[in-house]
């Protein structure tokens, strides 16, 4: 298959996705039964719930709650301005990246539950980065979880097969797959179930798909994770508390109810719930402007790594409470489109930051998903580009070209294209 009918293909196959976007921001997607709709509505609840001191809120934190950084434009979307990006941290030990976990790591936990009610016996206060040589930062802004089902429900195969050059791509543009730890068990094959004796991530390796750098292979882990990290509220799977710089837990400081804090993941399967059921924002209708712009989208070679359709498994399965699986249909068999390969491309020296996850370098980054993009106000794993011009003019390494190619546009021809990325 040459470049032309591949992309050709490629623009057929996207007329057929419609039926998955949901039909306000932040709103289910298409096609929930009212048994879903129920575990939605209770897992934004949870989802926009600040969490409490004896809930395990703390003893560092960043907010309260998930939708204290994923609100714009509605719950689970990204957030407006920088104020709430996060600081990921390591060790370069002369090129060596080293996580700096027994330094409090991976991200700066800004707040305490010291300036909290009730949290006056704690002395802790907000982290900041250790007096150790080699710190390297990374700032990364709050990416929207809209649609995040379907992407948890697309088949390793279909991510691999895109990986590396192929004929219809541009000289250069490769990808590859960053291949992540799941720490549960495969919910698709409905053994899904919780062991509050295993400490580490186990499972088996699965291609991933979140985070800036495609580190986390599920959907689960993408929200037990931050629940710790970031609300500092401890789980079977993740039962570390964060202090600065990985002291221990001063006296005084461990108020929580219950250890781990979220002892059964209750809560975190209500926000997991959420993520899965929580549908791609509404798309716009293509106008003549528009149409001309997916054309050149695909002329230069946007599509290439902006992948425009993927298909989702035959049988999605989500937890339940209890340890059951349920298969949710409107998350099985769909095609969609993210226009993303989910690959982490290397895009230059100009996108180079301090962090290694995985097979991700510095230089790194994953295909962000574009639905979505006109609700946006930043861009990039920074939030450093205020306009979609600005992150693209910023694309390099194997972009470089397509953005060689978007700099010679004429000025009608970017207006269309941009007209376009807006209506998806």
């Amino acid at each position: 298959m040459n470049k032309h009918t591949f992309l050709a293909a490629a623009v057929l196959a996207t007329s057929a996705f419609a039926q998955t976007t949901a039909n306000y921001p932040g709103g289910p997607v298409k096609g929930v039964t009212p048994f879903e709709q129920n575990l939605f509505d209770i897992g934004k609840a949870a989802y926009e719930h600040d969490f409490t001191i004896a809930q395990g809120l703390g003893p560092t934190f960043n907010k309260p709650s998930c939708a204290g950084c994923h609100f714009l434009p509605a719950t689970g979307g990204s957030e407006s301005g920088t104020a709430n990006n996060v600081t990921h941290f390591m060790i370069n030990n002369q090129g060596n990246f080293m996580p700096a976990l027994e330094f409090g790591g991976p991200v700066l936990q800004l707040r305490s539950i010291a300036e909290l009610p009730g949290g006056e016996t704690c002395s802790i206060v907000g982290e900041t980065l250790p007096p150790l040589p080699g710190v390297t930062t990374s700032i990364r802004h709050t990416p929207p979880v809209f649609g995040f089902g379907l992407l948890d429900a697309v088949r390793d195969e279909e991510i691999v097969e895109y990986q590396g050059k192929k004929p219809w791509k541009l000289p250069g543009v490769a990808g590859q797959v960053n291949w992540a730890i799941e720490m549960e068990s495969l919910v698709r094959l409905q053994a899904f179930t919780f062991d509050p004796t295993r400490k580490q991530p186990a499972g088996p390796v699965r291609a991933g798909r979140f985070g800036w750098k495609s580190q986390t292979g599920t959907l689960y882990q993408f929200t037990e994770e931050p629940f710790n990290i970031e609300l500092g509220v401890t789980t079977p799977f993740f039962p570390r508390e964060f202090t600065p710089n990985g002291g221990p837990v001063p006296a005084g400081c461990g108020l929580a109810s219950a250890q781990p804090n979220d002892t059964n993941s209750v809560e975190s399967i209500k926000l997991m719930h959420f993520q899965a059921l929580v549908g791609p924002l509404p798309r716009q209708q293509l106008t003549p402007k528009a149409l001309a712009g997916r054309v050149i989208f695909h002329a230069i070679g946007c599509a290439d790594c902006h992948r425009p359709h993927m298909k989702t498994t035959k049988d999605y399965y989500m937890p339940l409470q209890g340890g059951a699986a349920h298969r949710v249909e409107a998350l099985s068999n769909k095609t969609i489109a993210p226009y993303s390969d989910l690959l982490v491309h290397d895009m230059g020296p100009g996108l180079e930051d301090g962090r290694v996850m995985g097979r991700a370098g510095p230089r790194f980054w994953r295909t962000t998903p574009l639905w979505g993009a006109r609700f946006k106000d930043r861009f990039l794993h920074d939030g450093s580009a205020l306009t979609l011009d600005e992150a693209t003019e910023r694309h390099g390494g194997e972009a470089q070209l397509s953005t060689d190619l978007y700099n010679a546009l004429t000025p009608a021809q970017e207006e269309a294209l941009f007209e376009f990325i807006n209506s998806l």
